[in-house]
């Protein structure tokens, strides 16, 4: 059982390298960094309660989604409310909108979405952001719903868009707060418009049909190419 001062130093410790990692980067952060930042004494403190980096990483995602796939199961409750749902554009908000939250200064999670980014295109630690522990059923249960709306597009294909569009979405809210949100003189646009904007774009993004030439090579046996055509 945690007791509650170790429950304390555990948080501590995590908002401290979430901070961190945000503002520095994930590799330019040391433990020993992430121990003094945190006000702890012993040297061994992370290791003690994380293990390592990597265990620090899968903490902080833990920590941050159970909140998001709350608020994700939540809207999906509202959105199914009156049967089964097929308008993808509301799906994406739902995918978009408790992320675009932390975008909020006095948000808890503030920093979450910068580490998050660099993690799902980290060489060493992006595995960690695809266990579905950490994704949450929620996302599960969209993937779904969105999959199914999308019956003329081939399921290989649209979970690769889908791969595709969370990095996107990721990526466009962590740039926004790094270049806006955080300590800079960049003027910045208003967040709304920002937000709808990318609820748009990612929306045209799976929903727009395969060509011809993606439907060719998606039918193609491992390993061949498809030849142009005459």
């Amino acid at each position: 059982m945690i007791t509650t001062p170790t429950r304390k130093t555990r948080l501590k410790i995590l908002r401290a390298a979430e901070r961190l990692f945000a503002e520095r980067g994930i590799d330019q952060t040391s433990i020993r960094l992430i121990n003094q930042a945190a006000e702890q004494r012993n040297s061994s403190a992370t290791q003690y309660h994380f293990g390592n980096k990597a265990g620090l990483i899968a903490a902080i995602f833990d920590h941050r989604m159970q909140a998001i796939n709350e608020h994700r199961l939540e809207l999906l409750r509202e959105l199914t409310r009156g049967g089964p749902a097929d308008d993808l554009r509301a799906m994406v908000e739902i995918l978009v909108i408790p992320l675009a939250e932390h975008l909020d200064k006095n948000h808890a999670g503030f920093y979450y979405l910068p580490v998050a980014a660099q993690v799902i295109g980290h060489p060493t630690y992006h595995s960690i952001a695809k266990k579905p522990r950490i994704q949450g059923t929620g996302l599960q249960r969209l993937l779904q719903m969105m999959k199914n709306s999308q019956p003329d597009i081939p399921e290989n294909l649209f979970l690769q868009r889908f791969g595709m569009t969370l990095r996107q979405v990721f990526n466009e809210l962590s740039d926004y707060q790094r270049l806006y949100l955080l300590p800079s003189k960049t003027p910045r646009p208003d967040l709304t418009p920002f937000v709808n904007n990318l609820i748009d774009a990612v929306t045209a993004q799976l929903s727009s049909p395969a060509s011809d030439a993606t439907l060719r090579e998606c039918n193609q046996p491992r390993g061949k190419t498809a030849s142009a055509p005459p």
